[in-house]
Order: structure tokens, then C-alpha cells, then sequence
């Protein structure tokens, strides 16, 4: 098969995650809403949380090319300002419209790779902020970062179990409140 028959399989779990819950999608239905055979789905995924993983990192490409449209419209953000609305007010639309999605992603932290994710997050995002700051210690920053993320992490979760009915710019307020800003 061809790469879109991967393409095919992740659309159609994300199709299905706006109809159903993600413990109540088989591999079966999943594959009937690709197109595809169950063959095809096996040679490429072990199990429906491998899709979920392929799925969301489908989901990540795309909300990258979004994010680039929307600075293209607003202005790039500034380097060292990881909180301002030219971050969040993009990544919140991204959770807002793909909330199911992001939801299984917070209650299966252990079947994926956060690690990995992590570690790249910290190497490319972070210390290169904290280290303008004058902050060089990576044992530091990494402790730092994971308190940075868990916040939000929080926050999101909260927001998700509350249908995302409040407005994403009182959520990028929030959020924005919490860290404190240089005077």
C-alpha cells in the first residue's frame, strides 16, 4: 500500500473520535472508515494507540503549518516570550478543535513517547530561552521546564474536562498570569 493508506487510517480515527469514545473504536471500524483492510492497518500499526500516536503527530504537522499561518498574519512572537498570544492563542485553537484527540493523549501519557518529546521540547524551545537569561544548568532548566509545562498541562486538562467553554483568550490569560514576567 501506499502512504496515503497510512494518511487514510488517521483521518478516519479522528473522524471517528468526534462520534465515539477511543476505548469503544476498533480496529475494524477504523479500517472500514479508511477503506482499507485490516492487513493494511496491521502492516503498519501494532495496536490502536500506535495509530493514536501516528495520528497525533498528523495532527502536530498540521497544526505547525496553522501555526505558521497565523504568524504570518500576526507577526512572529518574540524569541524569549513562550507565553505571549502569539504561542498560545494558535496552540489553544489546536486543542480547542481537536479536544478528544488531546484528551486520550493526557490519560495514555504512558503509551507515548513524552520522554522523547520532552527532551526535544528542553534542547530546542527552552534552553535556548533560559540560557539568555543567563540559566546554563540543564539539570535547572529541565526541572524548570517540567514545572513550565505541567502548569499548562494542567490548565488545558482542566479546560478539556470543562469542554473548552471558556473563551481561548481568557484560558491564554490564565495561563499568561500564572508565570511571572520580568518587570
Amino acid at each position: 500500500m501506499t502512504e496515503s493508506a497510512k494518511t487514510k487510517l488517521q483521518q478516519a480515527l479522528i473522524l471517528l473520535l468526534d462520534e465515539e469514545e477511543f476505548d469503544r473504536i476498533s480496529v475494524s471500524k477504523i479500517c472500514k472508515e479508511a477503506g482499507v483492510h485490516r492487513s493494511t492497518f496491521y502492516s503498519y500499526y501494532d495496536n490502536q494507540f500506535d495509530l493514536l500516536e501516528a495520528a497525533y503527530q498528523y495532527l502536530t504537522q498540521l497544526f505547525l503549518a496553522e501555526f505558521q499561518h497565523f504568524q504570518a498574519d500576526c507577526g512572529k512572537p518574540s524569541e524569549n516570550d513562550l507565553i505571549g498570544n502569539a504561542h498560545l492563542i494558535p496552540y489553544l485553537h489546536f486543542v480547542k478543535d481537536h479536544q478528544k484527540i488531546y484528551q486520550i493523549y493526557l490519560n495514555h501519557e504512558l503509551d507515548f513517547h513524552h520522554k522523547e518529546r520532552f527532551d526535544r521540547l528542553v534542547s530546542t524551545i527552552f534552553a535556548p530561552r533560559y540560557h539568555a537569561h543567563g540559566i546554563d544548568d540543564s539539570a535547572r532548566i529541565a526541572y524548570m521546564s517540567s514545572f513550565f509545562l505541567a502548569g499548562i498541562t494542567q490548565v488545558i486538562s482542566r479546560w478539556l474536562r470543562n469542554g473548552c467553554a471558556d473563551s481561548i483568550e481568557e484560558i491564554a490569560d490564565i495561563i499568561q498570569t500564572c508565570i511571572p514576567r520580568k518587570t
